[in-house]
This record gives C-alpha cells, structure tokens and sequence, in this order.
C-alpha cells in the first residue's frame, strides 16, 4: 500500500502548491465602481530575471512552489516505480533510492523546461530585432516621439520583443521613467544584443538626435549577424550529417577493398 500513500502525498502537494489565491472584496467590487485599485507590486514580483526572460511572470514563491511540485511528482513517481522491485532484491528495498532518483530526476526535468524556454524565446527574440527596429523607425519618422513609437509597436505586432516593450510600457505608466525602463528591459531581455536597440531608445528619450539613422544602421547590423549565424548553423548541420554517412561508408568500402586481397594472399599461401 505504499504505493497509495506517495500518490496520495504527491496530489496534496500539487493541489496547495496550486490553490488559488484568495480574491479581496474591493478587487470584486472595483469593477463595478468604475475605480481601478492601487497596483502594488508583489513582493519579489519580476525580481528574478530568468523568469522574465523565459516570459514567465511568477513569483519567487510561486518558482519555488512549482519546483516543489515537480519534486514531489518525480518522488511519487520513483515510489510507484519502485513497487516492482526493479533493481535490488527484496520487499521494498528500492524504494527510498528510486523515491529520491525521482525527485531529482523531477528537478531536472523542469530546470530543462526552463532552460529551452529561454533558449526558444532568445532565438525567436533575435529574428524579430531587425524589425522591430524598422517599424520603430518608421513611426519615428512619421512623427511619433519614442514612447508613442513604441505603444504602437506593441499595439500592432505580437511576439517576445512585443512582450518586452509591454512591459516597458506598464513601468512608465506606473510612474518609471522611460530611460529606466528601458534600462531594466535590456538587462532582462532573452538575448542581449536587444539590449542594444532598448538602449539606444532610452538615450534617444533624453538626448533626441538623429534615431532614424542610428536604428536603420542597428538593424543593417541584426541582419548581418544572423546572416553570419546562419551560415554557422549551416555548416555545423552540414558536418553533423556527414558523420553518420562516413561512419557507414567507410567500413563497407574497406571490406570491398581488403576482401580480394585477402583472397588473393590466401590462394599465393597455398589455402583452400
């Protein structure tokens, strides 16, 4: 029966790791009353920078709670496992070893998720510089001074760059200035050549200048350095797809090689 008591402990975990915040009466009534509540920023809220940059908007606590419950799904999962006695010999002998194997393993399992997100969110962040970087531009060059330019970005398009400068976006409203906000968007963004173009915005927001030019060179130079990306990952993909196909060829066209050869010496030896 042990096997009930991991699972049963396991679902506990997952369901007070995922309750529901209780809703204050004045968030209900708010609405209703046509009065937004004061924004109070939660504590540790956006604190921890590899959230922001796998576009995640948790809490510390809420991390840490969601490590908890991968832990406590990949322990109940190590106990289950270890019902069968699969390695060591014996009534559950296995279990306090598999139990543990599978908390770490639970672990593991969700730093990875994170780490890809990241990585997925940086990638498609580094296609979408050039652009956003063009249609910001155009908006200035149209006559909209940098915040202006960047709402309408935001409002018009989708994608992570799009997320970032939201995010800009609620700073300044809250009462951060532009330059600030930027600032902090380039030290949290999910590649950091975006850092670049934020702060390029940011000193343009105090100083003015010539940004139409500056951002068109910017994204001369985005799209130069994915060229030159490509043509790595390119030449890498090209390498990796060789090996298999020389792994193979060769041994067989050595056989084809050696083979009369060896029959050859084999006659000259006097052999059957």
């Amino acid at each position: 029966m042990s096997w009930v008591w991991a699972a049963t402990a396991g679902i506990a975990v997952y369901l007070l790791a995922t309750a529901t915040r209780t809703v204050r009466l004045a968030d209900r009534v708010a609405p209703y009353l046509r009065v937004q509540p004061d924004r109070v920023p939660e504590p540790g809220r956006d604190d921890d920078p590899t959230l922001l940059q796998a576009g995640l908007s948790w809490s510390r606590a809420e991390l840490a709670a969601r490590r908890m419950v991968a832990l406590a799904i990949g322990a109940a999962l190590g106990a289950l496992a270890a019902q069968g006695d699969l390695f060591v010999a014996g009534t559950g002998r296995s279990v306090l070893p598999l139990t543990v194997l599978g908390g770490a393993g639970g672990l593991l399992a969700f730093s990875m998720w994170l780490t890809t997100r990241r990585e997925r969110r940086a990638r498609a962040l580094r296609f979408e510089l050039p652009v956003v970087a063009d249609a910001v531009a155009l908006l200035i060059l149209a006559g909209e001074p940098v915040m202006a330019a960047i709402e309408g970005y935001v409002g018009r398009s989708s994608g992570v760059a799009a997320e970032e400068l939201a995010r800009v976006l609620e700073a300044h409203d809250a009462g951060t200035g532009a330059p600030e906000a930027l600032a902090r968007a380039g030290r949290t963004t999910a590649d950091p050549e975006a850092a670049r173009l934020y702060g390029l915005l940011g000193h343009a927001h105090v100083t003015g200048g010539r940004l139409v030019e500056a951002l068109a060179d910017l994204a001369i130079d985005y799209r130069a350095s994915l060229a030159r990306e490509m043509s790595a990952e390119s030449g890498s993909r090209a390498v990796a797809s060789y090996g298999p196909v020389l792994a193979l060829m060769v041994p067989i066209a050595m056989v084809f090689l050696l083979y009369p050869t060896l029959l050859g010496l084999r006659s000259l030896a006097g052999g059957p």
